[in-house]
């Protein structure tokens, strides 16, 4: 018999399948027990990977809508780092990854902020690091906490509403999917070549049921622990500037002494508006240590068999730690107010046939250290109640309720700086090494304590156009999630080819974000206390381990040691200098509110029957909700309106939305499905989108002022689904679905260059930041666009290859392509300030996605080799600094899991991430593409242990 345990860390029973016409929010299915062979009838069932494959197709050819799933078995025994890794081998599924790992997902095409996510049928929303959107962080869990994903792409009347892209759907174990006892333990070592550091991943579950006077009881508990070491680094350039931008160069026309040295072919090409060049050029090291633990419980009694009672608990941490050093020359980012471009010579210069400089030969460039560290955490709890009853043999009913919280907590993010002012002979070439590896030099010993500077801002020695000087910034943040919901739903069989569902659901969801600053500002900090010295608060720094850093750019530097910069300026307490404020003009945007109350309703009839001897089944339904939205946000005023020049202000406003849906599934022949969807669906507009809070934000040379919009429609969609399935043998498929999405209202935001004063805002905004009204800021602000159609096509193939000779027909295969096209119009502002549209991609979209599995089972052994492929996409239409796109590059990444079965229970493992240090790039500019971001993160590497019995 072909067999495979269940792994340690997931022991339980793979979720149990969807009954035609049945969905969970409705009624919790059956479980399925662990498959066992009937060993005496001489049939033979196949566990492990390969059974857990045959049990997902179940779910997906059972299902009216268009699900795709992954069952424990299946997770547990891939070399999955969380719940995203996982979930990309889905058809049509795509993720981002942050410091190696994977994050965030887009569904054909859709991003993040569209993709709903369950967890135990209640909406949750997990968020750690930067993310202040609806888009979920998967990485916030284990993967060992759950032990099924469903994927839903199409929409049922009686799956609520929020989602164009897909309803993902995570379900913890619960003590009724077993048979009887489980008890598994695994422990696992993690190793990155890049940061070269080894960290523990622990998981252990429990559960069991017993009979007892007053009913069935059942109890099941999980804990996973890990810890993570990464080392990410590389090129930044933080945006390409136009060459006439932040006032030009260094003019020698209107300066003659501050711009000697000026070579003027030179001068006249740097200063073009079509040359760009890198506003921030550095190599970068970033250092992340990370700890995970998660817990689940599960309680449930059936005190008859008609009614089933179930309490659900999941709570999970997630603490970071970031630290990053940088060395980097500022001058291109600034304007004169602040020391900046205009007092840059440009003595030499070569730039290609895109206007991008590739090499350039710089006097009077201020250069900056920098160190910075991030510490934050995420608390996640979630608590369901669920209670179903069948009153019948054709009348049920079922309540949920459930609580979840996500507290995210950054009060530590610190970042200390210091500078070398007007440096001669500062050059960068990529002429030889490519814009992913330049040549950098500094001309200046950049180890050397006596070259630094720590203290106010000042000309710089020899005269310049304005003060500068390096800042200390602390920045704590903290945001909150909280869903309260409650849903009743109903079922009645009419007969037996037709059952009639409906229900209710109210649920309030409640953001509130907060942050502080520097009440005094982060600039122009004072002179260092009397007997300090730069040598006494700075530290050497060596990195870019593992980089092919060309000969020539230094790799050791002098950096700010961030404790002893906290000591001697009582950053942290007793110095009014470093006082923080919630209310301070750089700091308003961050606090803000959004609240939301809606209720919907549906009514659903699902139907099974023949139809001239043709199986037809499916499901027709209308759903209608009302959202009421408020946001709360600092607003400024007047001071004959408020002496402050601000109050805290909210708006409110409501909106209905009538969402039908049709899902029809069809057999004209054995084992083959045809299938159809149509509905409208909607997704509810960005938190940040939706505040009208206008935050005006100056750290160092990045200057920006965004304002939200709390008018906004939501994203409104109609789709429309079709898909032909075969299933040729028991875990086997091929199959091809079109889909169409008609995006009739969409959410931009639109940018665009132009001096603060152009805002009409306040110049006392800008009090403390050293720059004035008249230098250039980046402006948005974010508008409903009439949107565009979306069209794909998803390939799907699964097979064991059984049929192979010998040894070989224990190998299989699975492999899915999808394809997605969509251009939207968006709005953006051209050169001569008159606003226009442009045809682009879809953000987040990419346009050719591919993945394969290929794996071997034979006995106590198995082995599989995955690789993922993903076009590149856009994240921004028009982006920064007048340039019409920023995008990210393609990528592919290949993983590896091997396996032996020592004894019956016991289970030794290896497994490997990313094998091919596959690097992010992002770009800008859709012809030229020039680096933003070139980051690796190394090759992970996991060996384990696994026990259950």
């Amino acid at each position: 018999m072909l067999s495979g345990t269940l792994t340690a860390a997931l022991p339980l029973a793979a979720a149990a399948q969807v009954a035609p016409g049945a969905d969970p929010a409705v009624q919790l299915p059956d479980p399925v027990e662990p498959s066992i062979a009937d060993e005496g009838a001489g049939e033979i069932v196949v566990t492990g990977f390969r059974g857990s494959l045959a049990r997902a197709l179940e779910i997906k050819r059972e299902s009216n809508a268009v699900v795709d799933s992954i069952v424990a078995e299946d997770i547990a025994k891939f070399p999955d780092n969380n719940l995203a890794e996982s979930i990309q081998r889905v058809p049509g599924v795509t993720i981002t990854r942050d410091g190696g790992e994977g994050r965030n997902i887009s569904v054909r095409g859709l991003g993040p902020d569209f993709t709903r996510v369950r967890i135990n049928g209640i909406e949750a929303q997990a968020t750690t690091g930067s993310n202040r959107g609806r888009g979920f962080d998967f990485n916030v869990f284990a993967s060992e906490l759950f032990n099924q994903i469903d994927v839903r792409k199409t929409p049922s009347a009686n799956v609520e509403e929020g989602s164009l892209g897909a309803t993902v759907d995570l379900h913890t174990g619960r003590p009724f999917d077993t048979a009887g006892s489980v008890l598994a333990a695994s422990a696992q070592a993690g190793y990155n070549d890049l940061a070269e550091a080894a960290d523990p991943r622990f998981a252990v579950l429990g559960s069991t049921r017993w009979d007892t006077g007053i009913g069935e009881l059942g109890v099941s508990a999980s804990v996973a622990y890990s810890e993570k070491t990464t080392l990410q680094n590389g090129v930044s350039t933080v945006g390409w500037q136009q060459g006439n931008a932040d006032g030009g160069f260094c003019n020698p026309a209107t300066n003659a002494a501050l711009c000697a040295g000026t070579n003027p072919s030179a001068y006249q090409l740097a200063s073009q508006p079509t040359t760009r060049y890198p506003r921030f050029l550095r190599y970068q090291d970033y250092n992340l240590e990370t700890q995970r633990i998660g817990v689940t419980g599960s309680l449930q009694w059936r005190p008859q068999p008609e009614t089933t009672i179930t309490l659900d608990a999941l709570f999970s941490r997630f603490e970071g730690e970031r630290n990053e050093r940088q060395l980097e020359a500022i001058s291109l980012s600034r304007p004169a107010s602040t020391g900046g471009k205009p007092e840059v010579v440009v003595r030499d210069i070569e730039v290609d046939e895109n206007g991008t400089a590739l090499y350039m030969l710089l006097d009077n460039m201020d250069i900056r250290s920098e160190n910075y560290l991030d510490r934050y955490d995420t608390t996640f709890q979630q608590y369901t109640l669920g209670v179903e009853h069948e009153f019948s043999d054709r009348f049920r009913a079922s309540v949920l309720a459930g609580y979840v919280n996500n507290d995210f907590n950054n009060a530590y993010d610190y970042i200390a700086q210091m500078d070398r002012q007007n440096v001669d002979g500062y050059s960068y070439d990529m002429r030889e090494t490519g814009q992913n590896f330049p040549v950098i030099d500094y001309n200046f010993d950049v180890t050397d304590p006596n070259q630094w500077y720590i203290g106010p801002t000042r000309i710089a020695p020899g005269g310049g156009t304005g003060r500068s000087g390096p800042d200390i910034r602390l920045r704590p943040n903290w945001n909150e999630n909280t869903y309260k919901t409650a849903q009743f739903d109903v079922s009645y069989e009419l007969s037996d080819a037709l059952t009639l569902t409906g229900g209710l659901q109210y649920k309030t969801y409640e953001f509130v974000g907060e942050g502080q600053r520097f009440a005094l500002g982060e600039g122009n900090i004072p002179a260092l206390p009397a007997g300090t010295g730069v040598a006494d608060v700075t530290e050497l720094y060596c990195g870019f381990e593992g980089l092919d850093v060309p000969a020539g750019t230094d790799t050791c530097w002098l950096t700010p040691n961030l404790q002893a910069i906290a000591d001697a300026y009582g950053v942290f307490g007793g110095n009014d200098r470093f006082a923080l404020s919630g209310t301070t003009a750089s700091a308003r945007g961050d606090n803000r509110t959004v609240e939301e109350k809606d209720f919907g309703g549906y009514i659903q009839l699902q139907f099974n029957f023949d139809a001239w001897g043709v199986p037809v089944r499916g499901d027709v339904g209308y759903r209608r909700v009302r959202t009421r939205q408020e946001s709360g946000f600092f607003t400024t005023v007047p001071t004959t309106v408020n002496p402050s020049g601000f109050e805290w202000t909210v708006v409110g406003r409501s909106y209905n939305d009538d969402l039908p849906s049709l899902n029809l599934v069809v057999e004209p022949v054995d084992d083959v499905l045809v299938r159809f969807g149509a509905a409208k669906v909607m997704a509810r507009p960005g938190l940040g989108s939706i505040s009208a809070a206008t935050n005006v934000s100056v750290a160092g040379a990045s200057r920006s002022v965004s304002t939200g919009n709390p008018f906004l429609e939501p994203f409104r969609a109609k789709t429309f689904d079709f898909a032909v399935e075969w299933y040729p043998s028991a875990g086997s498929i091929l199959s091809a679905g079109f889909f169409y999405k008609d995006v009739s209202t969409y959410v931009q935001s639109v940018t665009r260059a132009a001096p603060f004063s152009s805002t009409g805002l306040p110049d006392s905004l800008l009090a403390g930041t050293g720059v004035t009204a008249a230098d250039e800021f980046q402006i948005s602000n974010v508008i409903n666009t009439p949107g565009g159609p979306l069209k794909g096509l998803e390939l799907n193939f699964q097979q064991a290859l059984t049929f192979l000779p010998g040894f070989l027909s224990n190998l299989g295969l699975l492999a899915n392509y999808t394809y997605v096209d969509s251009d939207i119009d968006y709005f953006v502002t051209a050169p001569n300030g008159t606003q226009i549209t442009v045809s682009q991609p879809l953000l987040n979209l990419s346009k050719n996605a591919f993945n394969a599995t290929i794996y071997y089972e034979s006995g106590p052994f198995q082995a599989r080799v995955s690789g993922t492929y993903r076009d590149g996409y856009l994240t921004a239409v028009p982006a920064a600094y007048n340039t019409d796109v920023s995008g990210v590059e393609s990528t592919t990444f290949v993983d590896f899991s091997l396996s032996y079965r020592i004894i019956e229970n016991l289970t030794l493992s290896l497994e490997g991430i990313n094998l091919t240090n596959e690097p992010t790039v992002s770009y800008n500019d859709s012809v030229a593409q020039r680096v933003g971001d070139y980051l690796q993160s190394g090759r992970q590497f996991y060996a384990g242990v696994r026990y259950s019995f």
